[in-house]
């Protein structure tokens, strides 16, 4: 297999993106649910219209994947990018509950271009040093969740359009950077020859589905990475409406607080992810975070007091911080060469979905039940993945060149 050169500006303009992309999904955590109710949206709206992001994510994911492996990853990587822009940008312009779904709808699309992201590190990286890139795409979230609630938080007080305009400014730079800088990562010989259209691929999308979640050595990672990453999703969108009632705490302080968790998320996966990987291994270090992340989302419910809730969350930052990037390495090492793009394709629709589900049953949960059975049900999903990544036997492919046709059990 042909491994072009790609670069430390590569990489870093391809962690740029993934970046970009949280820190427009960040922007939106805490501001949200005050923007909508503003424009008169109904609980049940607010959710309808933070699903939208991810159900575009789910549907379109599979499709970026494929036409990567077909095309290569640059050409898609602009595209999110300038379309990113422009969601942002409708974002900020948004003066009714329709434009503002809108905007979700167009950055959900966009920022199906994740698993591209994904794709190229896959692409750029040896199976050793997977793990390692792979947690520099983590290190992106864990920034995007920092900066995000941060520049949505602060520039709230100025309006809900103005962090919307800031976000659509640095995807612009981000794609500048890109148009001029980013080489190729797919070499001509490893592309898809006889790819899918469009339509195809949306029809499709269950049939790659179902083809690879008949693998066993795929079928474990990606369902505990869909069972964790609901569990988080559902965290996520209760956090807000729980520091308000019972803590009665604002916006502003949603922001911090989500700040807190990208800030620890970040450090993990950018500085400990990959040693820790080398010495006790993906499925080892994944079963770890899942573990520590339920305990902080469990704790956070049973608690209730503002110091226990900044415990709970840098259990939760140092969690997702290491059950993330693991899942999504061995995703990746358990896939041939040729199909990176359509296995992390499936793997994002996976937890795309798993975003769509969360937040909606957490909604209820904490509707239904209340502020503590509504973290400890998440919490119990989470800690189900962390089990279950323990069952999933070693099958990594570790050779740098598989057999072309070879299929993957």
């Amino acid at each position: 297999m042909t491994r072009p050169k790609t670069g430390s500006v590569a990489l870093g303009i391809v962690f740029f993106t993934v970046f970009l992309d949280l820190v427009g999904f960040g922007i939106v955590l805490p501001l949200l649910p005050f923007y909508a109710t503003e424009l008169g949206a109904t609980p049940f709206e607010v959710g309808l219209i933070i699903a939208s992001y991810s159900g575009m994510q789910f549907l379109f994911s599979p499709i970026w994947g494929s036409l990567s492996d077909r095309y290569g990853r640059r050409p898609l990587l602009l595209v999110g990018l300038f379309g990113s822009a422009v969601s942002y940008v409708v974002f900020g312009l948004a003066r009714s509950l329709e434009v503002l779904l809108l905007s979700r709808v167009i950055a959900g699309v966009m920022g199906a271009n994740i698993p591209v992201a994904q794709a190229y590190i896959a692409d750029s990286t040896t199976a050793e040093r997977r793990a390692r890139g792979m947690g520099l795409i983590g290190a992106a979230f864990g920034l995007g969740f920092i900066f995000g609630p941060a520049i949505g938080g602060g520039l709230s007080p100025w309006g809900y359009s103005v962090p919307g305009f800031v976000a659509a400014g640095l995807s612009l730079a981000a794609a500048t950077a890109a148009w001029f800088r980013l080489p190729e990562s797919l070499a001509p010989e490893n592309r898809v020859r006889d790819g899918i259209g469009v339509l195809s691929a949306v029809t499709g999308r269950a049939r790659a589905a179902a083809r690879i979640l008949r693998r066993k050595r795929l079928r474990g990672p990606i369902g505990a990475f869909f069972l964790g990453t609901m569990g988080f999703a559902g965290f996520t969108t209760i956090f807000p409406l729980f520091l308000e009632n019972p803590l009665g705490l604002t916006a502003l302080y949603a922001g911090g607080m989500f700040a807190l968790v990208g800030m620890v998320s970040a450090g993990v996966q950018g500085a400990l992810i990959g040693p820790m990987v080398e010495r006790y291994g993906e499925r080892a270090n994944a079963a770890i975070g899942a573990l520590l992340l339920a305990t902080g989302v469990i704790a956070m419910g049973l608690t209730q007091t503002v110091v226990a809730t900044v415990l709970s969350l840098i259990a939760v930052g140092i969690g997702w911080g290491l059950m993330a990037p693991s899942l999504q390495s061995l995703v990746s090492r358990r896939a041939l060469a040729n199909e990176q793009g359509e296995v992390l394709g499936v793997n994002q629709s996976a937890s795309a979905l798993a975003r769509v589900i969360g937040p909606v049953a957490a909604g209820w949960a904490y509707g239904v039940l209340g502020p503590g059975l509504g973290f400890v049900a998440g919490g119990l999903l989470i800690a189900a993945a962390g089990f279950w990544v323990r069952l999933i036997p070693g099958q990594e492919i570790s050779a740098p060149a598989p057999t072309p046709g070879r299929v993957a059990r």
